[in-house]
């Protein structure tokens, strides 16, 4: 979470029940944060242990996928699904309609938006009828039609594909969502025709700030900056392969028994070797191990940060050669735990540079942008594809016009478009001597990652990391895009928080040892939900339904 925090202190195994505030204390937003995540880890909890890794309600069963008219799309089901104990839903609020006078292809709704957004002209949409009077056949069955015309002023559309209405008691009309119109996943690939596809759904923690969401903010107040908000986002995604051979039952459903045609394919998604990190604060002794904590480290900033290293290309290591550069996995970090944003207000790019009007340069100079530093241009389809662009280094600050002039272009149509929520966002690496353990940059603009267990990475007053090697006979780590590690260091300790262990060094004393930990996050839950085809000519095919569903206490 790139939020403006203090630390992260939840910590699932030391199995606290709530968090107790006292009189007269300091009040921290760490502590409000952990009551927060007990809550939470104990609600997913008891929704797994009842429901199990994956299961929806059989009375509102939400994410099943099945064929629309055309052949590169297909139907989500709304309704609701757990996926680990998270909760997904795929909802929408119907809007009441009034068949027209006009003829058999005009409705007239009796709001102007559905779901918070106007109706749009080719927008797919579904027409049903939620009373049915009893002993009596339902006065039209539930029709999936397309919008063709939209008279705002009227509340009038004309649609394609209308059912025969007969008397209907109360029609309505509600969202269709589809593989290509999903909420948070913008622009999934296109199916390939011909192809069989694994259809499973991604779910994880998204956070969002009034930079994502001006509405989070208090105008009462005069808009500042308040608390942030953190989002569940599923998206449905599929993976080509071939459903395995079920001819004998051997499955209970074609999503077991899937073969996938990349090899590697269940390893990237479920976990593969995704890296895993040291930190300390800089040993100003010489030490035969450097693993060994001396007593005398020392943090030297000036205030408590909590420093944030995330990777930025994805990737394996650095091999160190020139050529490698250019492909190998990058990282970048941030003192500020990567809360530093700035909302585009416009953008120009052109002859090597990109000018952007802000909508400020940050909340002072310790927050602000300055000469020199890299950022990063984001929004939301970029963040919800978990894209890593190339960092962009800030040329000039024009402090009166509020722009920034950075050296380069962005790669694609990020920042462009004010509905997306564009922003900048600062990180602080800086290439340096790597002869002294200082940061080599790639052709992205993030800090090459170096495999090491005899030396450090220096990111600045005296903190340092450190990329663990893979144990022998295990495949060399793949770091993903996202992944993030938290560093709180602190001026009264003049040191990081980072766990350790006792050890021994080669004279048999007791030492305290640096662990190597895997990231913090981003955590991603998966489940699969149906398997098809997508076919040359007309709708997808479906191959089975994966979903697992419960109804009171019984889970099938």
């Amino acid at each position: 979470m790139k939020a403006d925090l203090t630390r992260n202190t939840y910590d699932p195994f030391q199995h606290f029940a709530r968090v107790l505030m006292q009189q007269g204390r300091v009040q921290l937003d760490a502590d409000w944060n952990e009551q927060a995540a007990i809550l939470l880890h104990y609600l997913q909890t008891l929704a797994a242990d009842l429901i199990g890794p994956q299961g929806g309600p059989s009375a509102n069963l939400g994410f099943g996928v099945s064929p629309l008219t055309a052949s590169n799309d297909f139907r989500i089901g709304l309704g609701r699904y757990y996926v680990d104990g998270i909760l997904c839903e795929a909802d929408s609020a119907p809007v009441s309609f009034t068949p027209s006078a006009a003829g058999l292809n005009t409705i007239v709704v009796d709001q102007w938006t559905l779901d918070g957004a106007p109706f749009q002209v080719n927008q797919l949409v579904e027409l049903f009828d939620d009373v049915q009077v009893p002993n009596t056949a339902p006065a039209f069955p539930p029709t999936v039609v397309q919008i063709t015309g939209a008279d705002q002023a009227n509340r009038k559309l004309t649609i394609q594909g209308a059912p025969a209405f007969g008397t209907p008691s109360a029609p309505k009309v509600r969202s269709v969502i589809t593989y290509l119109t999903q909420p948070d996943y913008p622009d999934p690939p296109a199916l390939a025709v011909n192809t069989e596809y694994l259809i499973y759904l991604d779910v994880w923690e998204r956070l969002i700030t009034y930079a994502e969401d001006d509405a989070i903010r208090e105008v009462a107040l005069g808009g500042p900056d308040t608390a942030a908000r953190s989002k569940t986002v599923w998206q449905v995604k599929a993976a080509a392969g071939r459903a395995g051979d079920n001819a004998n039952k051997q499955f209970a459903t074609p999503c077991d028994g899937f073969v996938f045609t990349d090899a590697g394919y269940l390893a990237k998604l479920f976990g593969a070797n995704r890296g895993r990190l040291k930190a300390m604060a800089k040993q100003t002794a010489a030490s035969t191990n450097p693993c060994i904590i001396p007593p005398n480290a020392s943090y030297t900033g000036p205030e408590n940060q909590l420093y944030r290293v995330e990777i930025h290309r994805p990737g394996g290591a650095w091999d160190g050669s020139g050529s490698g550069q250019s492909t190998a996995a990058t990282f970048k970090w941030s003192r500020e735990n990567g809360s530093v944003v700035c909302p585009i207000v416009s953008m120009a790019s052109g002859n090597g540079v990109t000018t952007l009007t802000l909508e400020s340069l940050g909340r002072d100079d310790k927050l602000g942008l300055a000469e020199r530093e890299w950022v990063e241009l984001q929004d939301d389809t970029y963040v919800l594809q978990n894209r890593a662009g190339n960092l962009l280094q800030v040329q000039s600050i024009d402090t009166t016009a509020l722009t920034v002039t950075l050296n380069g272009v962005p790669g694609s149509k990020v920042g462009q478009d004010p509905s997306q929520h564009p922003l900048l966002r600062r990180w602080d690496q800086q290439a340096g001597d790597p002869a002294d353990g200082e940061l080599v940059l790639g052709t992205d603009g993030g800090a090459l990652i170096v495999e090491s267990a005899g030396s450090w990475l220096i990111l600045e007053d005296g903190v340092q990391i450190q990329f663990e090697p893979p144990d022998a006979g295990q495949p060399a780590n793949q770091y993903r895009t996202g992944d993030y590690w938290l560093i709180p260091a602190r001026t009264a300790t003049g040191d990081v928080e980072w766990p350790t262990e006792m050890g021994k060094d080669a004279q048999g004393n007791a030492v305290l040892v640096h662990l190597a930990k895997p990231p913090d996050g981003i955590d991603h839950h998966y489940a699969p939900l149906g398997a098809m085809v997508a076919q040359a000519q007309g709708p997808v095919a479906p191959l089975g339904d994966c979903r697992k569903q419960f109804s009171g206490w019984a889970h099938t």
